[in-house]
């Protein structure tokens, strides 16, 4: 079975799933201001190397969020509809329940 961001978006929690992206996104702006801020230093070949490292991680990262954010929305976007279904569906069973009840007068 293949593992999706949408199989791992299901998985959990929504309000967990909620706090830990934006944690993750927290943490992805406190490094992305980081190595801004390394790259205006005058800095050696390897700080610059580390640094290319970490850039190139924080954007692996933000793909993977990128792609949970579409997924949550789409599921978010599905409950949402079909709550709508339901609701509808409620109201029209309880009009036909009501008109049942109606008793005729002769």
């Amino acid at each position: 079975m293949p593992h999706t961001a949408d199989a791992a978006a299901a998985a959990f929690d929504s309000e967990w799933l909620d706090k830990m992206v934006n944690k993750l996104k927290a943490e992805l702006e406190a490094q992305l201001e980081q190595a801004a801020n390394s790259t205006r230093k005058r800095s050696s070949a390897a700080t610059r190397a580390a640094d290319a490292c970490t850039l190139a991680s924080l954007e692996r990262t933000l793909e993977k969020l990128a792609q949970m954010e579409q997924s949550r929305a789409l599921v978010r976007e599905t409950k949402i509809n079909k709550q709508g279904a339901r609701d509808a569906l409620e109201r029209r069973l309880d009009k036909l329940a009501a008109a049942g009840q109606k008793k005729p007068t002769a």
